[in-house]
């Protein structure tokens, strides 16, 4: 017999939700940025990489160099009279031969070019040719080394050495075999007088994508006669645009666009304050002339051309119908910096307010009498942006000097700009000492919306929907800046689904929630899962998208809250199987090793000295629903902590002790973790030589968990066995008319909804009921969907007649009853 739920809608308890709810979050992590959503197709066409962004990277990392037999040239690099002094290296090419054919300087992208059949590609290079003109040849080149489209420019000679030549070129690549680039629609090839002119970039949809004639393809200039020249900042971008937005990836925006956000945080996360002073983000360094925006590395381990820079972002909002959310450093670093966090000196923060300030003008002020908005004009945008919300800060340490910078910037912006709305910080998790101190500063500041950030397994979501239920509706409103389900996976979505529903319920004090990370690029993944994938080719879309599209297409502006009579939980059926094994970054000996069994059967370990060398299996295999692990542990290094592993170890569901920055407890279920006690409270490091005496107690096969430091308990907890699995959420949309009933149903089995309460109290008509759409998102793995790849299943919309006042949810599924 099929399970059965009765709805009831609570009509007394409606709460006005927020109209700008769902959004996006962008931050420059796993090459989201340069190689991902900025459409330059060259890789340090700046010659500007170096060890700071890698060890084993240099000003001419991603190019070849290539002298053929019989040739010679030799590479340099200079920094005397640049192009920029902000981005001072470029290449000196010195040819002395070109017997064996020109020499030349070939780039290899971004793990290679696309090039597209009947596609136009935009050329540019900053040139200055020593004492005499110099011949270059510009060719994109296939897979095989063919030429695809090339064009013959002059470098002009300098004179007094330091003047500079801009060179363009358009490179068309024939639609066809042997079509001519006029025949394909493209520009022709200049001539070897001088450059084609600016042309205006094309604007169509990534459906109409023209077929791929090279996946691994290069550009190359050549240098076709004996001379020196000079070379700077070699782009090539696709003419072709997303609704006319130039320098960004056409089917990447599209994907964004067809999330419908109603607003977008960027440029971070973690890069805005970046890893010391020297890395912050300044959002003044990142607008005007691109050669002028000085580069710096991305502190996931790449490199920031900034090609995509504040004024690009704005634009990036207005394209996609989004309120711009730029977030600011609040004075401070990353708390992640060695040592802790740095301030901005105090003698400097008069100056680092202005610049925030500064940052209103440039989207808000009028060009005529205002210096940044001016500029702004000068861009090509001389209306306003209407910058509504300011964010302050991200994920900081909580402390005084926290606390004094950034009432610091909150008051000046607060006396010059009423108007904007600032959202402050609190921290990197949902609990913990940021988090509490972080809620008890923005109460005492009265600081409008604080920014809360939650990363964790399906498990933790189902566990705590009640999670904004008792919010303070008096003080700060919610931003869920950046959340997600460790996975991608169906019952990822899932989970997201259900709390999202509980969201939209609390939607009164939760103003604004996104998904985070956005972006990664397959094969550079610092963080997963994401939101979107790509490659070179193709965008892949995991079932969080699709949870985050149905929401988005149906925002509304009222909820009530619904009562569920039936089975709604789920009980998981924990193995007592019990092994054992270390993983973590973190270096540190553990001596007095032994695990023992609730029946006195014991296993002492050999001594371990791990060097973040995991995950060390150490062989442990024992059955048992409690047990206690004892060691001595000793440890040298490593912020992040080193973890004991307990419990069916090859399974999806076990246990977690992290020793480190803190203690926690977690349980990993469904294969992802999450803590169920700690004392995590920031990013501080651990004093090296520290030593601890272990003792971990589990019990009820993983259930309940309790750890012991230097004979003093830290961390105790228990897991509440009944996770819930099946929910309703109700909402509407008041100006369109339209009755919102959202299902979720993360069991194996199908369940019959009862709505016949809900919907009477809505007021639906009979002719309404017979004529819902059901806008389902299902299937039948609910672990199916592997990072880097398109869901397995999409969302499909089918007629839902619901005369009979019932709905049968598929088992596995997340529906959205469309009631008009």
């Amino acid at each position: 017999m099929t399970d059965k739920l009765i709805a009831t809608l609570d009509k007394a308890g409606v709460r006005k939700v927020s109209t700008d709810l769902w959004g996006i979050f962008f931050e420059d992590i796993s090459y989201s940025g340069d190689g991902g959503l900025n459409s330059e197709l060259v890789q340090n066409g700046a010659f500007e990489y170096n060890r700071a962004d890698k060890n084993d990277w240099s000003n001419y990392t991603a190019w070849r160099k290539i002298v053929p037999a019989g040739s010679f040239a030799a590479f340099g690099v200079r920094e005397a009279a640049p192009v920029a002094v902000e981005n001072p290296h470029y290449a000196v090419v010195e040819v002395g031969s070109v017997d064996g054919g020109p020499a030349a300087l070939e780039n290899i992208g971004f793990d290679g070019m696309v090039f597209r059949a009947g596609e136009t590609y935009h050329f540019s290079v900053w040139t200055r040719a020593h004492g005499k003109e110099l011949p270059l040849t510009v060719a994109l080149r296939g897979d095989h080394g063919e030429t695809l489209a090339e064009a013959a420019l002059i470098a002009p000679a300098s004179y007094a050495g330091g003047d500079w030549s801009w060179l363009e070129a358009d490179l068309a690549i024939p639609a066809q075999s042997g079509a001519s680039a006029s025949e394909a629609g493209g520009a022709s090839a200049p001539s070897a007088e001088g450059a084609v002119s600016e042309a205006d970039w094309g604007s169509v949809t990534p459906d109409s994508a023209l077929p791929i004639v090279a996946t691994q393809g290069t550009l190359r200039v050549a240098f076709d006669e004996p001379g020196t020249v000079d070379v700077d900042f070699v782009s090539c971008e696709p003419r072709t645009t997303y609704k006319g937005l130039e320098h960004f990836r056409p089917d990447l925006v599209k994907a964004l666009d067809e999330l419908h956000p109603r607003f977008m945080r960027f440029p971070g996360g973690c890069i805005t304050h970046g890893l010391g002073m020297s890395n912050m983000y300044h959002w003044d360094r990142t607008i005007g002339d691109v050669e002028h925006r000085p580069h710096n590395f991305n502190v996931w381990g790449y490199h920031q051309s900034f090609r995509i820079g504040f004024y690009e972002y704005f634009r990036l909002c207005e394209t996609i119908g989004a309120k711009p959310l730029p977030v600011l450093p609040a004075g401070v670093s990353c708390q992640n910096t060695s040592q802790g966090p740095v301030p901005v000196a105090q003698e400097d923060m008069p100056a680092y307010i202005d610049e925030v300030l500064g940052l209103i003008d440039f989207c808000n002020a009028d060009p005529a009498t205002n210096a940044w908005a001016a500029k702004r004009a000068e861009m090509g945008h001389p209306e306003p942006f209407g910058l509504e919300y300011l964010g302050i800060g991200n994920e900081d340490l909580i402390d005084d000097v926290f606390k004094n910078r950034f009432q610091q910037i909150y008051d000046a912006v607060k006396a010059a700009h009423p108007e904007i709305t600032v959202v402050g910080t609190v921290g990197p998790a949902p609990s913990g000492q940021d988090y509490e101190q972080g809620w008890a500063y923005a109460r005492e500041a009265g600081i409008p919306i604080v920014d809360e950030h939650s990363y964790q397994a399906p498990s933790w979501w189902f566990h705590n929907l009640d999670h904004y239920d008792d919010a303070d509706r008096q003080g700060p409103k919610v931003y869920l800046g950046e959340y997600g389900s460790w996975g991608t996976g169906l019952i990822n979505g899932l989970s997201e689904a259900a709390f999202m529903g509980r969201m939209e319920l609390n939607g009164d004090v939760v103003h604004m929630a996104s998904y985070a990370p956005l972006f990664c690029k397959n094969g550079h993944d610092s963080w997963n899962p994401n939101l979107i994938y790509f490659d070179n080719e193709h965008v892949y879309h995991p079932y969080s998208y699709w949870v985050q599209q149905m929401y988005a297409t149906t925002t509304a502006d009222t909820a009530w809250p619904v009562a569920l009579d039936g089975p709604t939980t789920f009980r998981r059926d924990l193995p007592n199987t019990i092994g054992l094994r270390l993983d973590g970054g973190a270096h540190a000996d553990f001596a007095d090793f032994s695990i023992e069994t609730a029946d006195g059967t014991r296993v002492d370990l050999p001594d371990v000295q791990y060097r973040g060398n995991g995950p060390i299996d150490l062989g442990v295999n024992l059955n048992a629903d409690a047990y206690t692990i004892r060691a001595k542990v000793t440890y040298h290094e490593g912020m992040w902590g080193v973890n004991i592993v307990s419990g069916d170890i090859n399974g999806k569901n076990h246990n977690r002790t992290s020793l480190g920055r803190g203690f926690g407890l977690g349980l990993i279920r469904d294969g992802a973790g999450y803590n169920i006690a700690g004392t995590e409270v920031s990013m501080d490091a651990v004093r090296p030589g520290t030593v601890w005496d272990v003792r971990v107690d589990v019990a009820d096969r993983g259930e309940t968990m309790k750890l012991t430091i230097n004979g003093e308990v830290v961390a105790e907890g228990r897991e509440v066995a009944d996770e819930p699995r099946r929910t309703v959420s109700v909402s509407r949309d008041e100006a369109a008319g339209v009755d919102y009933v959202r299902i979720v149903n993360a069991l194996a089995e199908p369940v019959d909804v009862d709505l016949t309460q809900v919907l009477d109290e809505l007021g639906v008509s009979e002719s309404a009921r017979a004529t819902a759409v059901a806008n389902v998102l299902t299937g039948a793995d609910p672990y199916a969907g592997d990072k880097g790849t398109e869901s397995p299943t999409h969302p499909v919309s089918h007629e839902a007649n619901l005369a009979s006042g019932t709905y049968a949810a598929p088992a596995w599924s997340f529906t959205t009853l469309v009631i008009r």
